[in-house]
């Protein structure tokens, strides 16, 4: 049996992902604080790309397994990806067609904004990507199993003192990588 060189071994497609954070002033626009990080992309990502590319007639519709949401919550907890939801969950917005913005070859950037009147008293510090399964809410509470919603990527985050005076915007990029 041949054995593997290093070079094999290594090779596949990692996927990554990085959330970026926009805390403007509601009024003007301007930019309070802008932070980015690196987040983790959960186990169950690999499963929904599975289900994508073989579509037996038993798993959910294509559609069902698309990015649909992102949700933002309080929890502090460091992300694993094991995650299967938020830790605490606060708002869903549901991520448009126009919120799908195409980055570069291998790469998709998510677009959600919290609005003046979004979430107000809350501070928030987590994000989690999740697919539509077969109940679309924004809000749902997520399960494992093939056609639930499922949490694709989570990251927490320094908190943010939501009010009315301002709005957050998060992009959030998954990529296909030739190097992790």
């Amino acid at each position: 049996m041949p054995v593997k060189s290093s070079a094999q071994a290594a090779d596949g497609i990692p996927m990554r992902g990085t959330l970026k954070v926009t805390v403007r002033d509601a009024r003007t626009g301007k930019v309070i604080r802008c932070m980015e990080k690196r987040n983790k992309i959960t186990f169950l990502a690999a499963n929904i790309l599975v289900e994508l590319m073989a579509q037996r007639a038993t798993d959910p519709a294509p559609l069902g397994d698309a990015v649909y949401s992102m949700r933002m919550g309080t929890s502090t907890v460091q992300p694993q990806r094991s995650d299967t939801n938020l830790g605490a969950f606060v708002i869903g917005k549901v991520i448009g067609d126009a919120g799908k913005v195409n980055g570069a070859p291998g790469e998709i950037i998510y677009i959600a904004t919290l609005e003046s009147g979004d979430a107000n008293g809350s501070t928030l510090s987590e994000a989690g990507l999740f697919t539509g399964g077969t109940t679309f809410s924004a809000s749902d509470t997520p399960g494992t199993a093939p056609g639930d919603t499922r949490m694709v990527a989570h990251q927490v985050y320094n908190g943010i003192a939501k009010t009315s005076a301002i709005t957050v915007d998060y992009s959030w990029t998954l990529s296909f990588t030739a190097s992790p």
